[in-house]
């Protein structure tokens, strides 16, 4: 009777969640409809109307956000005012033609961006709508709330979507019924947009729903004092280890720390805010909520300085301007959380979905912000190198390498990012092809996207034979085995994170070879400028003499690889592996 009484109170929870959200739900299965249609027909479907369909797709993914947004604000805030009403869900449709026409023209960075950013703040909205006016409300057990709904609904879901698929699968295999793979595919739409949507919408607290008097979920404060916050601790520590070892050494940090400090700082927000009504009963949380908000300051000082550095160096570009932005954020909530005493909780995702829609939209926008710097940037180097003369660029085919690589990483930037069209001393007609006769030096976009060229060269020495009646030794150096040998009294020693090879007997060092020269060496034997070097050598080719007065020997490699600079030298060996043929004298 029980699981019986438990299924009538999800059905009627869905049917009352249908009534409350009755356009959302709408939205979510037109969603379904949409998917199968296209998945059905996709074969058939011109580009175009493929085009059409999934940004059509997209605009109802984003009308399931938006129209529960302004249900919660109906219930809010004019729940019985028919005209307001009437005109929320008009501007709905207008924000959403003017969506589809406007900005979702098509799939470049910018508009998929723009939208994703967009759908972040409808999801922070949503958290935040229903309890604008809740001066007396405790908005940290409404988060909590609607967060175990979440997880709630994936835990049903799931095993509803895994229970259906064991049917499928059954079924298939005990009475030989060919059940085609988009069945799986449409069962889990048909749970997704109908069955889970349905059931979260349902869980939504009441508008009326008071959280006064609301239990903090033990397990949940237990995970947070006892294993959340420690593992922040021994972050934290980690972080002040390493900016003590940058104070010492006067090694700025590199553009790594600025991610391990953003989204460690940034989960922090989320632990301070979840712990922001516990601390009264919880020492642990209490020190946190105290201590913390202060001491990571500094910490996120370091970021700045790390990505000021890359800032500095090559513009800003829209990642750099993220992390610059949500560090501003991250630091604005810290020095909140440490000068108030009482913590008005709601400012940070209202304040966030703020900051997001302000990422996205406007002429501070990472979009118009990142288009500014880059070229500001181009005009820079520019000038710098005597190349402009007015609004006209004047050719220099002497640039140096490092400097056409700047200018290829911007026009690079503005090719896959924006338009070429937007880098403003260049007209409108301007294409990839016209780069050296306007510059004087070709476009070169493996090297504009950050990526060097790799060579792997090998020979087979199985199928050669090689002469060893000058040698009394023959030693293989291999990848995957160890790096130091002894024979009688010689010991072998290879360390392969410098690639230094050092030979030595009980008199002392018979030779040391930097390994890294001997491969440019052998390398620039090779002819570089019309070789082929993915391709198989001989072992002459491959092989390296030396001799002094202690011993005599000869290296053949059977394959190295590395990495080529702008002028197609060998930089960075990645790896070899060579024979040692050697006598001593």
């Amino acid at each position: 009777m029980k699981i019986r009484h438990r299924i009538n109170n999800i059905i009627m929870g869905i049917r009352n969640g249908m009534k409350r959200f009755p356009i959302t739900i709408g939205f979510s299965v037109l969603m379904t409809i949409l998917l199968i249609y296209f998945n059905e027909n996709r074969f058939e479907l011109s580009e175009l109307i493929k085009d059409r369909l999934i940004r059509v797709n997209m605009v109802v993914g984003m009308a399931i956000l938006l129209s529960v947004c302004i249900d919660l604000l109906k219930e809010n805030f004019f729940k019985d005012e028919r005209s307001k009403i009437l005109i929320s869900y008009i501007a709905g449709i207008v924000v959403l033609a003017i969506y589809y026409l406007f900005l979702l023209k098509d799939f470049s960075y910018v508009s998929i961006g723009r939208y994703t950013g967009t759908m972040v703040f409808l999801v922070l909205a949503f958290f935040y709508i229903p309890r604008l006016k809740r001066d007396k409300d405790i908005y940290e057990y409404y988060v909590v709330n609607i967060l175990s709904n979440v997880f709630l609904t994936a835990i049903y879901s799931i095993v509803l979507l895994i229970g259906l698929f064991a049917i499928f699968f059954t079924i298939d295999k005990l009475f030989d019924i060919q059940i085609v793979g988009k069945v799986y595919y449409y069962t889990f739409l048909l749970v997704v947009f109908v069955f889970a949507v349905s059931f979260f919408l349902s869980k939504i607290p009441e508008n009326s729903r008071e959280f006064i008097g609301y239990k903090f979920p033990k397990s949940l404060r237990i995970l947070l004092s006892y294993i959340v916050i420690p593992l922040i601790t021994v972050y934290t520590i980690i972080l002040y280890i390493y900016f003590a070892k940058i104070l010492v050494s006067q090694q700025w940090p590199k553009g790594l720390v600025s991610h391990l400090v953003l989204w460690y700082s940034s989960i922090s927000v989320g632990i301070v805010f979840l712990t922001n009504k516990i601390v009264e009963e919880d020492r642990v949380s209490r020190w946190f909520k105290k201590i913390f908000p202060k001491i990571i300051l500094p910490i996120l000082l370091m970021m700045f300085i790390s990505i000021g550095q890359r800032i500095n160096q090559y513009g800003i570009t829209e990642n750099r301007y993220y992390i610059l932005v949500l560090g501003i954020w991250v630091t604005g909530m810290m020095i909140y959380f440490s000068v108030k005493g009482s913590l008005k909780t709601i400012v940070v995702p209202v304040s966030l979905s703020l900051v997001v829609l302000n990422s996205v939209f406007g002429p501070l926008s990472s979009f118009a912000v990142s288009n500014f710097s880059q070229n500001r940037r181009l005009i820079q180097i520019l000038n710098e190198n005597n190349m402009l003369e007015g609004n006209s660029i004047v050719i220099n085919p002497d640039l140096s390498l490092d400097t056409q690589e700047e200018i290829n990483n911007i026009i690079y930037y503005f090719d896959t990012r924006h338009s070429l069209k937007d880098i403003k001393v260049l007209d409108d007609d301007f294409s990839l092809d016209n780069t050296e006769d306007i510059f004087g030096f070709a476009y070169e976009p493996h090297m504009s996207n950050g990526h060097r060229e790799y060579i792997y060269i090998h020979t087979n020495i199985n199928e050669e034979i090689i002469p060893i009646e000058d040698y009394d030794y023959f030693v293989n150096i291999v990848s995957w085995s160890k790096d130091s040998f002894s024979i009688d009294d010689i010991d072998i020693v290879y360390e392969p994170e410098n690639n230094i090879l050092t030979i030595s007997d009980n008199d002392g060092e018979l030779v040391k070879i930097d390994l890294q020269e001997v491969i440019v060496d052998i390398y620039n034997r090779l002819n570089p400028s019309t070789g082929d070097f993915k391709d198989k050598r001989t072992v002459k080719e491959m092989t390296y003499n030396m001799e002094n007065d202690k011993i005599k020997l000869e290296l053949i490699f059977t394959n190295f690889s590395g990495e080529l600079d702008r002028a197609k030298d060998i930089t960075d060996i990645r790896g070899n592996e060579f024979v040692i043929l050697f006598k001593k004298k």
